[in-house]
């Protein structure tokens, strides 16, 4: 091969290169471009997600709070409580809600939200839901002269009302004395009783009572475990 051949072949080769070194230049810049996106998406969401993190457990913590807004005590949410909060509660009790944006679930039901979560961070705290449901006992007093009430009632409503010539004069709730009226007890009376212990009802009387002479009606509580999920999306 003389050398003006061999120059050509040479310049055939370099200028067939060309457009591969621009195709691969190309493809570098691209993958670089794409590698510096991801790298900055990951240092983004790396600062975000302490903050999220905070923002979740600090509101999450005062949700579950004895003085909380959803609280009946530490970790015990009132389920009254729960089904009348919103938004305007959630943002009035818990103030970083104001500024980010918050959901928050019960029992897998989100109850209120302040803003738009796509995503975020999520802190569960487990929880024991209370609700209350009234109850009326009607005991047989003609073969007693007491009547038991379960623990964690607060409050009893009790009506007597005695046949003719019977004569109630007394209530006590265990050793306490709650209703007395020495010319006869007649009507309904609310009765505070101390929720931390049972409650026996004893009726101090002259003369015979039968079944639906005398009603008490209480609130009975009703708990369930639950889980509280507070995300926070920044």
């Amino acid at each position: 091969m003389t050398l003006s051949n061999r120059r050509c072949d040479h310049s055939t080769r370099a200028q067939t290169s060309l457009p591969a070194l621009g195709i691969a230049l190309v493809l570098l810049t691209v993958v670089t471009g794409l590698g510096v996106a991801m790298a900055d998406t990951a240092i983004a969401s790396a600062d975000r997600t302490p903050d999220e993190r905070r923002v979740a457990a600090a509101v999450a913590d005062r949700l579950v709070a004895a003085d909380g807004p959803l609280a009946a005590r530490s970790n015990v949410l009132n389920q009254s409580r729960v089904d009348d909060f919103d938004q305007s509660a959630l943002e009035g009790s818990a103030p970083p809600a104001g500024e980010y944006a918050v959901s928050v679930e019960v029992a897998d039901e989100e109850i209120a939200r302040s803003g738009t979560v796509h995503g975020g961070t999520r802190i569960s705290r487990l929880v024991v839901v209370e609700s209350q449901e009234q109850r009326t006992l009607t005991p047989d007093l003609a073969t007693t002269d007491a009547v038991t009430l379960p623990r964690r009632s607060a409050q009893a409503t009790v009506t007597i009302d005695p046949p003719a010539g019977t004569t109630v004069w007394t209530v006590r709730a265990n050793d306490r004395v709650v209703l007395h009226n020495r010319s006869g007890l007649d009507g309904s009376y609310e009765v505070p009783l101390v929720p931390y212990e049972t409650t026996e009802l004893r009726f101090q009387r002259a003369g015979q009572l039968e079944p639906g002479n005398v009603t008490v009606s209480y609130d009975a509580p009703r708990s369930t475990k639950e889980t509280l999920v507070v995300t926070v999306d920044a």
